[in-house]
């Protein structure tokens, strides 16, 4: 009953793993370790060390993996009293605070088979059994007869495959090791594979092969992270709601002022319709003379023996008619004026038998102002 559950958990975390929420959130919280300061981010680091084991011969090589750096600290020989050992590498472990830390057997990759699986993508939240069943095509050796592990190289592509670097390594080889490293007093959380001075953040071992080790200060780092995530999660929740409601307060202000804003825009409208107007009268009435001057002009260069019955004043043109003591004289006078030229008489002028003048009828036209 219990495995069955234990098999639907370990299912649905890896359904999770590979979705995109747990991308999201891989990448969420790696932004926001980014995020912390460099001092917590070394704190975290810090805890997160492993004790490595390293064997040759009779030889125990103790080291230190610090985020995939390798460095050694300790060897240990075959012929030295077992328990004079553990207690100089507890008493190492102590000093370099790793008393908590998990221990992991070392690998090297040469004494490991390692080739590349594609497989699709569908099998990534089972890859554990999926491999299982696959090894004896994928390798010469059976599930049964070794321990492995693999590391993701690619996810999706055109394929729709995941690629990956399977790691094997016989059973009865890691198991002498094993004994060789727990009969110094090793419980092993772990087995990895060391490249150089690298290690390859493996575990080979299976689940129910690794000792458990209650690392404090991972714990307490690992909770002081939590709270992190969880007041960065407040702060950026609250920030969003801020801003949501600087957005509407903003909305409300502008749904305020457009009715204003229209009205103003009319106005606007209205006064450059007006001030067009306004020019264009302007500009008409700068280049046509007023009546009046029109009208003192006639008044100047008319003689005294003549006078008007009738004056009509317009825009372009003037008409006069009248009677004069010599009529033919008044076309000269009338192009004299600034304000009038191209005079001329409306027909014939004819004698009145009662005063004796002649009886005129003149056309002309108004000059506009600023031209030749």
């Amino acid at each position: 009953m219990f495995q069955v559950i234990e098999e639907k958990i370990v299912l649905v975390l890896g359904w999770l793993k590979v979705s995109p929420v747990g991308q999201f959130f891989r990448w969420w919280i790696e932004e926001l370790r980014l995020a912390m300061p460099d001092a917590w981010q070394q704190r975290i680091q810090y805890a997160l060390r492993r004790v490595t084991l390293s064997t040759q011969g009779d030889l125990v090589e103790v080291g230190i993996d610090n985020n995939r750096k390798l460095k050694p600290l300790l060897t240990l020989s075959g012929d030295q009293d077992v328990s004079l050992q553990q207690q100089q590498v507890e008493d190492l472990l102590v000093e370099e605070e790793l008393i908590e830390a998990p221990r992991f057997l070392l690998l090297q990759l040469d004494s490991v088979l390692n080739t590349e699986v594609r497989l699709p993508a569908a099998a990534e939240p089972n890859l554990a059994q999926v491999l299982a069943f696959e090894m004896d095509r994928q390798t010469p050796f059976r599930a049964t007869d070794v321990y492995y592990d693999w590391n993701i190289l690619d996810r999706g592509g055109e394929s729709g495959q995941i690629r990956l670097e399977l790691y094997v390594a016989p059973r009865s080889e890691v198991d002498a090791l094993i004994q060789a490293v727990s009969g110094r007093g090793f419980q092993l959380t772990g087995v990895d594979i060391v490249d150089g001075d690298n290690t390859l953040g493996l575990n080979l071992l299976p689940p129910d092969r690794r000792s458990r080790v209650t690392n404090r200060r991972v714990r307490f780092n690992m909770a002081l992270g939590a709270v992190c995530v969880v007041l960065l999660a407040l702060v950026m929740a609250q920030s969003l709601s801020l801003r949501s409601h600087q957005v509407h307060e903003l909305e409300e202000a502008i749904l305020a002022v457009q009715g204003e804003a229209r009205a103003v825009t009319r106005i606007k409208e209205q006064i450059e319709d007006n001030s067009e107007a306004a020019g264009f009268l302007a500009k008409k009435r700068a280049e046509t003379p007023l009546s009046i001057a029109v009208l003192a002009d006639i008044t100047r260069i008319l003689p005294d023996d003549t006078y008007l019955d009738r004056l009509v004043i317009s825009k372009t043109s003037v008409q006069m008619q009248g009677k004069s003591q010599n009529a033919q004289q008044l076309i000269e006078m009338v192009n004299e004026s600034p304000l009038l030229d191209e005079a001329a008489f409306r027909g014939s002028t004819r004698l009145d038998a009662r005063s004796g003048l002649e009886i005129f009828e003149v056309n002309a036209n108004v000059v506009k102002i600023g031209s030749d």
